[in-house]
């Protein structure tokens, strides 16, 4: 007999992505008779990632709003209701007791579908400034579970509960406390999708960092679109420094990174600070209400990493730093600290809990 029946919507990007697979898996590993179902847009991560991890997924029509011209954004207008209805018609088949947005403009149309229904409502904000979708959906859910303390000036205070961003528990399974060796391994993410600026940065100023560093490696992620030609550039140093469109493991990059130098998406930096991973930060500048920025500034306010705009970047003052950091071991080991002190590793089963535990009557239209 299934006890509850979980329905988690949005994605697109890994950032909405995998918190909600973290959640989905610590309900499973806590309820294992519990059912669960994704739903999100035909476009993102999901078909592909979701079957590695045995949930069902279903697409439902959606489009984005935000920082669109006017024509896309009447057609995602028009869209909206044909999304509500097969919204409804999936809930009316799946029958879910807990309807969970994770933000993203997928998540809409379920999230409202769920309203109609009446049906017990929750979101998961991963960034220091909400998007459109959870803003708007705020004041009609039950329960907001947030990841940066100063989120919760953007939803009404009877409804947050500060959890920090979910991450998978095997993620920094296996991996050493920091210590002061030379730095040797160096992760550069440009977050799910990759990042073109990242990516050229690197063809820039990698190969003399490696003639430098001797025993230094690297394990760059750039993407599906800029992946052939970046491979193709560092082919003569495959030995050192390695290039993957997508990184399938984060447990075992995670498990040998010294560095990084990442995005700031929200993910990303609850994974590095749940694993102890200090980083250099080089925040999305076109990201809505850049919020990247917003998340990054939090973690290097604290000790745990650097922030650095795109539009500052100069190549000699980048190389100059990164050579710094990796020079000086006690400097990469004090962040290290502070990064883990940010992490949340709990966050994923306190989520879970209270969906499965602490369900409050349903009923009414507003909670």
């Amino acid at each position: 007999m299934v006890a509850s029946r979980f329905l988690f919507c949005g994605g697109g990007t890994g950032g909405h992505l995998f918190p909600g697979i973290a959640m989905a898996l610590a309900i499973r590993r806590k309820a294992p008779n519990s059912a669960i179902l994704f739903v999100g847009t035909e476009r993102g991560l999901e078909s592909a990632i979701l079957p590695r991890y045995g949930f069902n997924y279903r697409p439902v029509r959606s489009a984005g709003f935000k920082n669109l011209p006017l024509i896309k954004k009447l057609k995602a207008l028009l869209i909206l209701p044909l999304g509500i209805w097969e919204g409804l018609k999936l809930i009316r088949s799946f029958r879910p007791t807990n309807v969970i947005g994770l933000g993203g403009y997928s998540a809409l149309p379920v999230m409202v579908a769920a309203l109609f229904k009446r049906l017990h409502r929750v979101i998961q904000e991963q960034n220091a400034i909400p998007g459109l979708t959870n803003r708007l959906l705020g004041p009609f859910v039950h329960q907001i579970y947030i990841s940066y303390e100063g989120t919760a000036a953007y939803f009404p205070k009877d409804k947050i509960r500060f959890t920090g961003n979910p991450i998978r528990e095997d993620l920094c399974e296996g991996r050493a406390e920091a210590h002061q060796a030379p730095v040797q391994n160096l992760l550069i993410l440009g977050g799910s999708l990759g990042a073109h600026f990242i990516n050229q940065l690197c063809v820039r100023c990698l190969p003399s960092l490696i003639d430098t560093r001797p025993k230094l490696k690297v394990h760059l992620q750039t993407g599906k679109t800029d992946f052939p030609q970046v491979r193709e550039i560092f082919k003569q140093w495959e030995d050192r420094i390695q290039v993957s469109a997508f990184i399938d493991d984060m447990a075992s990059e995670y498990r040998h990174a010294d560095l990084a130098i990442a995005r700031a998406g929200a993910t990303t930096l609850a994974e590095l600070a749940t694993c102890g991973i200090p980083a250099i930060l080089i925040p999305y500048p076109h990201a809505a209400n850049d919020h990247q920025t917003e998340n990054a500034r939090y973690f290097a306010e604290r000790g745990g990493a650097v922030l650095l705009p795109e539009s500052e970047i100069k190549e000699e003052a980048f190389l100059r730093l990164l050579n710094d950091l990796l020079a000086t071991p006690g400097k990469i080991h004090a962040m290290s600290r502070q990064m883990k002190r940010l992490g949340h590793p709990e966050a994923a089963e306190a989520i879970a809990t209270d969906l499965l535990f602490s369900t409050p009557n349903a009923g009414g239209i507003l909670p």
